[in-house]
């Protein structure tokens, strides 16, 4: 979990599967994308490590939250644009609910489907 302090040193706490589940839906609003990437392997990993869920990882650091993102993607899409909108639907998704920094957003395309 995350701890954010605030001006008026309350103290708020973010979990991680809160992140994981507005990524995981920002990610699937955007046209092109078919799912999110949820191999066999990642599914057990996934048993042992609360850090990954819904094909998304999220990893906290000093600096903000590094965010990771597996999708599947349409044949006809163009790849790039794809990638593109999910970092921008991501991080205005986050930082529209949660006061945490971003640091990164990383988008790997793990496979294409029609």
């Amino acid at each position: 979990m995350a701890k954010i302090k605030k001006v008026n040193d309350d103290t708020t706490y973010i979990n991680k599967s809160m992140v994981v589940s507005i990524v995981s839906l920002a990610t699937k609003e955007i046209q092109g994308v078919v799912d999110v990437y949820q191999p066999t392997k990642l599914t057990l990993r996934r048993l042992f490590n609360r850090n990954i869920g819904k094909g998304v990882r999220v990893k906290y650091t000093n600096s903000g939250i590094i965010i990771d993102i597996y999708v599947v993607v349409t044949t006809d899409s163009e790849v790039s644009d794809i990638v593109y909108r999910i970092q921008q639907n991501v991080k205005n998704s986050i930082t529209s609910v949660l006061p945490i920094k971003i640091k990164a957003i990383n988008v790997y395309v793990m496979d294409a489907k029609k």
